[in-house]
């Protein structure tokens, strides 16, 4: 019986599954090794699920007040502008589609921050976006924590 029936219980469920009563059974070295690739795609799936909502809003908030800071010394039309549309998605939502329709234009309002920031060689507004650039590569790493070469 399932008693907390999230997103990345289940697909832990089904990776147990693969690997304890599937894969035993498997003779064929290729269907053992595809079964081996696909239940880690999987792994990484649930740690995704488990937290990529929370990881889109935190990287959002991170991402527009990065472009607030680069806007308030450097404003463009092209960063007001990219600013303006992710206001255009809803703040408050938790679903998945609205949450990476924002967390997108957050990333395009970045750009146009960083651009801006480039343009009038603001090092210390570079240096902070480099920062968010490995906060995010942080986070990637985390969901690929379960990924491993598999018959190499």
């Amino acid at each position: 019986m399932i008693t907390r029936p999230t997103t990345d219980a289940l697909i832990g469920d089904c990776c147990q599954e693969l690997t304890d009563a599937i894969l035993p059974a498997l003779t064929d070295e290729t269907l053992r090794l595809r079964l081996i690739m696909t239940e880690t795609v999987l792994r990484n799936a649930a740690v995704r699920a488990a937290h990529e909502i929370a990881w889109m809003r935190e990287e959002t908030a991170a991402l527009m007040a990065f472009a607030a800071e680069v806007a308030a010394r450097h404003g463009s039309e092209p960063l007001h502008a990219a600013m303006a549309a992710v206001d255009t998605e809803p703040q408050e939502s938790l679903h998945l589609a609205d949450v990476s329709d924002r967390y997108e234009r957050a990333g395009q309002a970045f750009e146009n921050a960083l651009a801006a920031a480039q343009e009038a060689g603001a090092a210390d507004l570079i240096a902070q976006a480099r920062e968010l650039l490995r906060d995010r590569i942080a986070i990637e790493k985390q969901v690929m924590a379960t990924y491993a070469v598999v018959g190499r």
